[in-house]
This record gives structure tokens, C-alpha cells and sequence, in this order.
């Protein structure tokens, strides 16, 4: 079996890509396999550094590009909640929507400069990250709630629309720099001062890229169960150089009309794909045997634990929680990174 050559190699750990190429070698030829084998992803921060799902959250939200009234906002943030972060939710949840119905007459009729030269836009842009970014890690939302709400935001505009922003917003992203971007207002108590980070930037791993074709090139298939929104994924993925079918790639599905808007509504009979959601949609929608699996966080944790899977690729991001359990396992091939440059390194070590 032809290797890999030195420009696939890359920075991998020596260790990873000597592990990769031996389980390769004792694959039987495509033809005597039986079931099909497939490769399968997952695509913020194991394909590429950063998010970009998040990404596109982020823009959106300070450009204001948003097609949902008032009340289908209010409709996305639960009345019910005691506190966020040590904050009375009633009173978050009153003062995000009150900066939107302020902005919204000016956003609804595309004057967006104005909208954002309003008293109520930075405030707005604020309480939006804030309560998104601790609402991952409360236990009454979770990032069950997050990966919905940040899709259902985007109702209101066409498929095309969207994938011509995604465009957009990954011409942006790329010429970032990798950096943060803090976002604060001061609140009337005793909500009081919140400020939160975000991250710029976003840089395609040049070794899954290369990882993908040469996978492909032995008989496997090469999917992506992402927890971005599907239809970006499938629009960025190919522009970044990933040699991967549309429909190949899955990810956070809202309802659509028969016009191709979406619809602030989960789609019916799809698992939102996030942890269990994920092997859901590789037993019901990937008709082969998942040999490699490849992901970096608690959202990966089902799928890179299946017992399928003869290698078992983990992105180091030096987290904590559940995916932090897979690091020392003897199966798992972790994979270092260095968080500056946006790069992998040649080590199981992830440095800043």
C-alpha cells in the first residue's frame, strides 16, 4: 500500500501517523472488505480551528442580519429560568428582548447602520453573547438549547441567501487574525456590568484535508457529523479545500418551507447532532462501517467511543469534562495543536 507522502504527514505525531498507516496496511483490498468503510468527522476545531457555527453567530449577531420579529425571538428565549451566571433570568430575558424590539423597526427595514449607531445595539450585541455563552453551561439549557437557538436565528432568510452569507463570513474569518474580540455593557442592577469574549479567526487543518483525500483514495468514504448548522458546513467545507459531497455532510437541520426559507422550528425526524445525535445519524444516514472517527469535544464523545472504530482521532484542547476521560485511553490517538498559529504540531501536546 502506497504511504502517505511527507506533505501528508505534516505536523502530525509521528506516533498518529504511524498508527494511521499500520491500520491501513492490514485493511483487505476494497473489493474483499464486505460493508463499506467510512471516515467520519467532525468539523469545528477537529477540521478546521474554530468554530464556525459560532463564527457566523457572531456576525450575524453585529450586523444585525436578522429576519425574526420580536415576538419569535421571545418565542426562542424559555420564560422559565431562576438565574444565569448569578443574574435574575426574568430580567435578562426582558432586557434582550426590549434592546431587539428597539432595533428591530430599523433592522427590519435594512438600515443596519443606524441600527448599530442606536443606543440599544450594544447593549443588545452584549446580553446576546453573554447569555448564549453561559447558557452552554447551565443545567436548565445546556448546549442542546445553543446549537438550536443558534440555528433557529437564522429563520426568516432563504437557503441561497444564507449560503451567500456563509460566504461571506468565511472570507471574513479567514482574513482574522486569531485573536478575541470583548463585548460589555453596563446593565441596571442588578443585572449590572457583563462583558464576554469571543473568538476571530478561523484556519482549515491542512492534515485532516490531506487526511480526507488520501482515505478516500483507499476505499473509504469520508463524512461529517457537525454541530454547526448543516447547511453552512456543506457550503464552507468545499471553498476550504475538504473533498467532501454534500451529502456527505450533516449537521443542526431547522424546518423548511416549500419556498427554502427556514423556519424557526426543528426539522421532524432528525436528531439534533450533539453527543447521542451523532451515532443516530451515522446508523440511519451513513450506510458503512465507521473505521476512523475523528472529533475534539464532549459533543464527540458517543461517536468517538463507538465500538466500532479501529482508530479513534482526538483534537487536544486541554478541556475538561467528559472528553478530558478519553485523553490518557491507550485507543484514542491525541493530537496537539498549537492554539496561535491555528495549527497541529508534532505532538500529543497542546500549546498556546
Amino acid at each position: 500500500m502506497t504511504e502517505l507522502t511527507q506533505a501528508h504527514q505534516g505536523n502530525w505525531l509521528p506516533g498518529n501517523y504511524a498508527r494511521i498507516q499500520a491500520a491501513l496496511a492490514a485493511l483487505p483490498p476494497p473489493a474483499e472488505r464486505g460493508l463499506a468503510l467510512a471516515a467520519v468527522f467532525d468539523f469545528d476545531n477537529t477540521c478546521v480551528f474554530r468554530d464556525i457555527g459560532q463564527a457566523l453567530f457572531r456576525v450575524q449577531m453585529l450586523e444585525l442580519r436578522y429576519r425574526i420579529c420580536p415576538d419569535t425571538l421571545a418565542a426562542l428565549i424559555p420564560e422559565d429560568g431562576a438565574v444565569l451566571a448569578g443574574r435574575p433570568w426574568p430580567l435578562l430575558r426582558e432586557a434582550l428582548l426590549s434592546c431587539y424590539r428597539g432595533l428591530w423597526p430599523l433592522i427590519q427595514a435594512g438600515r443596519y447602520a443606524e441600527a448599530k449607531a442606536a443606543p440599544a445595539y450594544g447593549p443588545f450585541v452584549a446580553l446576546l453573547a453573554w447569555l448564549v455563552s453561559n447558557a452552554r453551561k447551565a443545567p436548565h439549557l445546556g448546549p442542546r438549547y445553543v446549537l438550536s437557538l443558534l440555528a433557529k436565528l437564522q429563520a426568516g432568510h432563504r437557503l441561497d441567501e444564507l449560503r451567500a452569507f456563509g460566504l461571506q463570513v468565511l472570507r471574513q474569518l479567514v482574513a482574522e487574525p486569531l485573536a478575541t474580540l470583548s463585548l460589555e455593557a453596563c446593565l441596571p442592577e442588578p443585572l449590572g456590568h457583563i462583558s464576554v469574549t469571543l473568538p476571530t479567526g478561523l484556519r482549515p487543518f491542512a492534515e485532516m484535508r490531506d487526511l480526507m483525500g488520501f482515505l478516500q483514495t483507499h476505499g473509504l468514504q469520508c463524512h461529517v457529523v457537525s454541530a454547526s448548522s448543516e447547511w453552512l458546513v456543506q457550503t464552507v467545507a468545499p471553498v476550504l479545500g475538504f473533498p467532501l459531497r454534500a451529502e456527505g455532510i450533516f449537521g443542526v437541520r431547522t424546518a423548511i418551507d416549500a419556498n427554502g426559507m427556514l423556519l424557526p422550528e426543528n426539522a421532524t425526524d432528525y436528531p439534533l447532532t450533539f453527543r447521542d445525535g451523532k451515532n443516530v445519524v451515522i446508523d440511519r444516514f451513513i450506510r458503512a462501517r465507521p473505521w476512523l472517527v475523528a472529533g475534539d469535544a464532549d459533543t464527540d464523545y458517543d461517536m468517538l467511543t463507538r465500538p466500532e472504530p479501529a482508530i479513534r482521532l482526538l483534537i487536544n484542547r486541554r478541556q475538561s469534562g467528559l472528553i478530558a476521560s478519553l485523553y490518557p485511553r491507550p485507543d484514542i490517538l491525541l493530537q496537539g495543536i498549537d492554539q496561535s498559529a491555528g495549527c497541529f504540531r508534532p505532538s500529543s501536546e497542546t500549546v498556546d
